[in-house]
């Protein structure tokens, strides 16, 4: 079991700060291979790590030059190992094209990987778009 400071370092550290460094395999690695994503509101459901999930990810890899969270504001309960996050974020597509979010990101942990994500966001198409 997880400690708040490590379950804060996974999020942060591991999760967030790999995929601002367009690290798809190491972003990857934070996730249990039965992963499920539930991305409101857009009502949209990812399954497995190694396959909705995975193209969900490469594609926004693929359509963002430039990503980033922060300035997170953390919700840990350390017994039921989950962890909310609140952050802001800055895409930068490869047309220059700039956006900002304001994102709510619930996860669940087991065996130091997220089995679930719930994401709330103020706009979909940054993950859920085909990046043609």
């Amino acid at each position: 079991m997880l400690n708040r400071n490590q379950l804060i370092e996974l999020v942060e550290k591991r999760y967030f700060n790999v995929m601002d460094q367009g690290r798809l395999d190491d972003t990857l690695a934070c996730l249990a291979s039965d992963c499920v994503w539930h991305i409101y509101p857009a009502g949209k459901v990812l399954k497995g790590r190694d396959g909705e999930i995975r193209d969900a990810f490469a594609n926004a890899m693929a359509r963002y030059e430039t990503m980033w969270h922060g300035n997170f504001e953390w919700t840990v309960d350390e017994a039921a190992q989950r962890v909310a996050a609140s952050f802001d974020v800055r895409l930068v597509d490869n047309a220059g094209k700039e956006t900002e979010l304001s994102n709510v990101k619930l996860f669940q942990v087991e065996d130091g990987h997220f089995t679930r994500l719930d994401l709330y966001f103020s706009t979909t198409e940054a993950i859920v778009s085909d990046p043609n």
